[in-house]
């Protein structure tokens, strides 16, 4: 008969307890059985350069018209009855850039869809918004007789900063700025008898008349206010 108080029976009898505690041990952690976490992979796809292509208008400057067409795998806005021609610069998913006038500053330009999911519109620099059009309507000038451009002849005042002129004259083909702080001329041609507008620049005027049908006011830009000053 075996002696239960023998110490080595006692010790057997712990490892036969304890082993197989420890082979389940080993057997939950063996990389055979363990649990490996997936690695999901999200794959983002970028709009592809063609579905920004198309023609857009200017709001509020509705004579104004780019066409957006992938060149060279590069967007390039061409203006529409102009010369002017503006490489836009991919940065990141519908935000693309543009340089100034003077080429030394970025724009950011951003392309908006609509609930379709379709390109529907852009806004250059937070606020100039242009949107997607089926077509280009291109400008009809009227043909107006002298005493009507005459009537807008005259030096106007910039609202928001005294001492800033324009001198309006009349022309055969329609009226001429002058900005009176650099000399610089601009000719535009009537819309109607008060509007205008120099296409290549996309410089719209629009004039507000006083009862005898003298120009009073004339807006620059759809933004700048100018006040006719008596003289």
């Amino acid at each position: 008969m075996i002696n239960s108080k023998n110490p080595a029976v006692s010790i057997l009898r712990r490892c036969m307890l304890v082993l197989p505690l420890v082979l389940m041990i080993c057997i939950m952690v063996s990389p055979a059985h363990a649990v490996i976490p997936l690695k999901v992979k999200t794959v983002v796809v970028d709009t592809p350069l063609t579905a920004f292509e198309g023609i857009y208008q200017n709001q509020p400057n509705t004579f104004a018209y780019f066409k957006v067409s992938v060149k060279n795998d590069t967007l390039v806005a061409k203006q529409m009855g102009g010369d002017r021609q503006i490489v836009l610069t991919h940065k990141s998913g519908l935000e693309f850039s543009m340089k100034d006038d003077d080429g030394d500053e970025d724009i950011p330009v951003v392309f908006s869809k609509n609930d379709a999911g379709e390109i529907s519109k852009i806004t250059v620099g937070g606020r100039d918004e242009w949107m997607k059009v089926k077509e280009y309507v291109p400008v009809t000038p009227v043909k107006l007789d002298a005493a009507q451009l005459q009537a807008l002849e005259g030096k106007y005042e910039f609202e928001q900063k005294q001492g800033v002129y324009l001198q309006i004259t009349a022309t055969t083909d329609g009226l001429r700025l002058k900005q009176l702080w650099d000399n610089r001329e601009i000719d535009f041609v009537a819309l109607s008898d008060t509007d205008f507008t120099n296409v290549q620049m996309m410089f719209p005027l629009k004039f507000t008349k006083g009862t005898d049908g003298k120009g009073l006011k004339v807006l620059a830009f759809n933004r700048d206010m100018w006040d006719k000053v008596k003289e």
